[in-house]
């Protein structure tokens, strides 16, 4: 079976026991000739950090993202904390031409595996039928086309079904408050695994970007990004859903559920992020 886009552009090659070298591809950046997405960087290296133990699957990963790497290769570092029969804790630096430029603490486990309490007290956000959401996908490239600009590559490796109106801060209509969300999936496989999960918390445009009000659209570099994944998705489309509610000093949060098909919560993220600075 071939493989994927995603599967490529996350495939690591061993060097030795602690060292893997992968390749930064240009085709997850957030803006066409920027910084790869920080949600790609972290699968990139979270390949790595399971190829030495026997979990498969971040079951929370934390990464603090110290300098953006160019497109070409890259070295990661890992170190095997501790093991255990459910859990096993790894580190890893993703370093490129002697500089750090990520550094990651993870939980991996077998989500395959995972039995105990369930209870849910939340629900996925109320997204209206996704044969009546926009092809978010063929949106964003227009709109980039029409102002001359190159679609922004990240957003164009998924296929998205968004509401109406939720991309609309691009034409300067933003919904007026900080959330952005929908429908996804990859375009070649058909489900989301774990890792891919990762790159789902951090492929949308922030949410700050729909606040309005004066608030400006730019660049938005992540500090530190979090992600627990509670399962592996169902075959079919995910839902998700992000939100940010408090913009101080020029830092915000943003906080983001995913949901498969079956109705089940796959992740919880949260990321600290600083706010664009007017032009």
């Amino acid at each position: 079976m071939s493989q994927s886009r995603f599967e490529r552009d996350t495939a690591v090659r061993r060097v030795d026991e602690h060292r893997y070298l992968g390749t930064v591809d240009p085709g997850w950046a957030v803006i066409d000739g920027a910084a790869p997405n920080g949600g790609y960087l972290m699968a990139l290296a979270a390949r790595a950090m399971r190829e030495g133990v026997a979990h498969p699957d971040p079951v929370t990963l934390t990464a603090h993202f110290l300098a953006p790497p160019q497109p070409g290769e890259v070295e990661i570092d890992v170190e095997v904390v501790r093991t255990g029969r459910r859990h096993s804790t790894v580190t890893a630096a993703l370093h490129q031409d002697g500089r750090a430029c990520t550094r990651l603490i993870g939980a991996f486990g077998d989500l395959g595996q995972a039995d105990g309490l369930d209870r849910m007290d939340r629900r996925p956000h109320p997204l209206p039928p996704r044969e009546q959401c926009v092809d978010a996908t063929r949106l964003s490239a227009e709109q980039a086309r029409s102002s001359g600009a190159v679609p922004p590559p990240i957003f164009q490796r998924l296929e998205h079904r968004m509401p109406e109106g939720m991309m609309d801060w691009a034409v300067g209509r933003p919904t007026g408050r900080g959330e952005i969300g929908g429908y996804l999936r990859w375009p070649d496989l058909p489900a989301v695994d774990p890792l891919g999960v990762l790159v789902v918390t951090d492929c949308y445009p922030p949410a700050v970007f729909n606040l309005g009000g004066g608030a400006p659209v730019g660049w938005v570099p992540t500090i530190e990004l979090t992600v627990q994944v509670r399962r592996r998705p169902a075959p079919g489309w995910l839902s998700t859903w992000f939100t940010t509610q408090a913009v101080t000093a020029g830092y915000l949060e943003e906080d983001g559920e995913v949901w498969d098909a079956d109705g089940e919560l796959v992740a919880l993220s949260r990321q600290l992020a600083l706010a664009p600075r007017p032009a």
